[in-house]
């Protein structure tokens, strides 16, 4: 028997890769399968809800989410959210991505344990 939750899938693009390969080398097997089910529930979510994004940032951003966790990643100063949102600017900033794109996804996880 086959069972399907979604049709939502990973991008398959340079950018998602390049995340890919950065969660896959600093975090740990568990951080990779939660970054990944953040993915697919927030596309699916947004999918059902009729919401127009951006798959492939969505995806960065999730892969970036909790790498204010990681050792590569901490601050002394700062919440590990905020750590993340540094790091996923960097890395969208060095692939010339637009600034708007950028703020987007350092908003998303600056803020993503913020209620409300």
């Amino acid at each position: 028997m086959s069972l399907t939750i979604s049709a939502t899938a990973i991008p398959d693009t340079k950018l998602a890769k390049e995340a890919t390969a950065i969660l896959r080398e600093q975090g740990t097997d568990l951080l990779f399968n939660h970054s990944n089910r953040v993915y697919l529930f927030a596309a699916e979510l947004g999918r059902q809800k009729k919401l127009r994004f951006d798959p492939e940032l969505l995806y960065v951003s999730a892969a970036f989410h909790d790498l204010g966790l990681v050792k590569k990643y901490i601050s002394e100063t700062e919440r590990f959210e905020v750590d993340g949102a540094n790091a996923v600017r960097q890395f969208l900033t060095a692939h010339n991505v637009p600034e708007e794109e950028v703020q987007t996804a350092w908003t998303a996880i600056a803020l993503h344990t913020t209620p409300g």
